[in-house]
């Protein structure tokens, strides 16, 4: 048997041992190499320390001993803490692993390359592997197909929409400008309207109180006239002293006794007076004390009853029955009404010309007060990013809920995000609209909600929304990832971007 060259074998010795399988073409190379690193690996000159600490003899690569500080003379075992293992994985993703996980009875690596020595038994499962992820990112493709077409469709409507709006401003703002006019007009005629109205209630209340007097005094007149009667006891039209003191609540100070000369005093030179004398010099000075004939003696108050006795209960009190006038007299005359007549015709007239006047004037205000709050409604609308093309624009005024365990999430892009108990309880502000918060280049993809109800002992809660794909529009996930710190997911057609054209994967060998 011809013996084999030393170099051949040493390349034999640092291969991997060959797995089950279809045959297939490999580039030859150390165990735990990448393709991409092959060209360091020439076993034809000394192996020279990846990050240049060092030059080895090649024999060393792979000797289970680490010479090389970043540990890349030892790719293939685990002798380098911080060495690196690549996993070819043909069929699947490659991917690099630390070199200390090789051979440690764990299969890392689907094609089971990593455990070439630990009797591990790892089956090679890469192309089951990649055919289930290439499935799965079809299924993703197709999906971003189906939601770009929608997107496509939402960038038309939201075009759309935008010209409609602004057409929709223009009316407004040339509405109100009209609308402004016609206020001033119509402010002006309830002005002018107003002050014959208030000449002609000034009218109609100064006869009214005209009226109003000449009642109370042709009242007040008779109860003198009544007065007088009572008190002329013998009716010979004059009052004298004596029958001023048959009236005791007449004596001017109070003392209990009506003496004779204060009645003369009363009564003035002469003794006595008429009816006309008594309504002039008298009247004035005794009607407040002089009870008209049948009215009974003001009640007395009871005494309060000592503090250690019970007042009697209301139902055992006797009822006291209210005083009746004496046979045969009349009772007092009451005041006159104090309810306004109604408004003459000419006065009524000015009266509903006015409130025309106002009315319209009213309508025309309020009219104006929804043209300006249409206006800045649209123009705050208008003035938003909703995205490169528009597309997030039909977010706007909608509000999107997802119940979870314990809350109900509510979500109105670009306005507010809250939270509420499902068992009850207060609604939560989470935050209000803040800004597009995607990473640089992609800034479109979340929301940052800010300055939501504080916390307790802590800052204000703020909500970060990432929007995601999706041929519906739905929130999908909420999570709160720190304390008063919360994250969304919203799918929706806008956040989808036109997939990339299929090409031909190529398998690592």
């Amino acid at each position: 048997m011809v013996p084999l060259p030393p170099l051949l074998l040493l390349l034999l010795l640092l291969l991997p041992p060959a797995l089950p399988g279809p045959p297939e073409v490999t580039v030859t190379r150390p165990r735990g190499v990448a393709l991409t690193n092959l060209p360091f690996y020439d076993p034809s000159r000394p192996f020279r320390c990846l990050d240049g600490s060092a030059t080895v003899d090649f024999s060393w690569v792979n000797d289970d001993y680490c010479d090389c500080g970043d540990g890349s003379d030892e790719p293939g075992t685990p002798a380098c803490p911080n060495g690196r293992f690549h996993c070819t994985n043909a069929g699947h993703r490659p991917r690099t692993i630390p070199a200390a996980h090789v051979n440690d009875g764990v299969c890392d690596c689907c094609d089971g390359t990593d455990e070439w020595d630990s009797g591990a038994g790892c089956e090679n499962t890469c192309r089951e592997r990649g055919r289930r992820e290439r499935e799965a990112r079809q299924r993703l493709a197709a999906l971003a197909r189906e939601g770009f077409v929608l997107r496509q469709r939402l960038v038309q409507e939201a075009a759309e929409g935008r010209r409609d709006k602004q057409a929709r401003l223009g009316g407004l703002q040339e509405s109100r400008k009209e609308l402004e006019q016609r206020v001033g007009t119509l402010r002006a005629a309830k002005e002018a309207a107003e002050g014959p109205e208030r000449a002609a209630r000034g009218e109609h209340r100064r006869k009214w109180g005209e009226q109003r007097a000449a009642a109370a005094a042709a009242q007040d007149e008779a109860r003198a006239a009544e007065a007088f009667a009572e008190l002329d006891t013998d009716g010979d039209g004059r009052l004298t002293g004596a029958e001023l003191q048959a009236h005791p609540e007449l004596d001017p100070d109070g003392d209990g006794t009506f003496s004779e000369a204060e009645a003369e005093a009363l009564l003035g030179p002469g003794g006595a007076v008429d009816s006309g004398t008594f309504r002039e010099r008298i009247w004035e000075s005794v009607r407040e004390r002089l009870r008209p004939r049948g009215q009974a003696e003001p009640p007395q108050t009871p005494p309060e009853p000592p503090l250690d006795e019970t007042p009697p209960r209301e139902e055992e009190e006797e009822e006291v029955p209210p005083p009746q006038p004496q046979e045969g007299k009349e009772p007092p005359e009451e005041e006159p009404p104090e309810e306004e007549p109604p408004y003459d015709e000419a006065t009524q007239a000015l009266i509903d010309a006015a409130q025309r006047a106002r009315d319209e004037l009213a309508e025309a205000e309020r009219a104006l007060k929804e043209a300006e709050d249409g206006i800045k409604a649209l123009e705050q609308e208008l003035g938003f990013d909703f995205g490169p093309e528009g597309e997030f624009s039909y977010l706007y005024n909608q509000c999107y809920e997802l119940s979870t365990s314990e809350y109900v999430y509510r979500l109105c892009p670009f306005h507010r995000v809250t939270q509420r108990p499902k068992n009850g309880g207060s609604e939560t502000n989470l935050g209000t609209w803040g800004s597009w918060a995607g990473p640089e280049g992609d800034k479109f993809s979340a929301h940052k909600y800010e300055q939501g109800m504080g916390c307790w002992q802590g800052p204000n809660r703020a909500t970060t929304v990432r929007l995601m794909c999706g041929t519906d529009t739905a929130l999908v996930a909420a999570t709160e990832p720190s304390r008063c710190e919360y994250l969304l997911e919203l799918e929706t057609p806008a956040a989808c971007r036109e997939p990339p054209a299929p090409h031909d994967e190529h398998d690592e060998l």
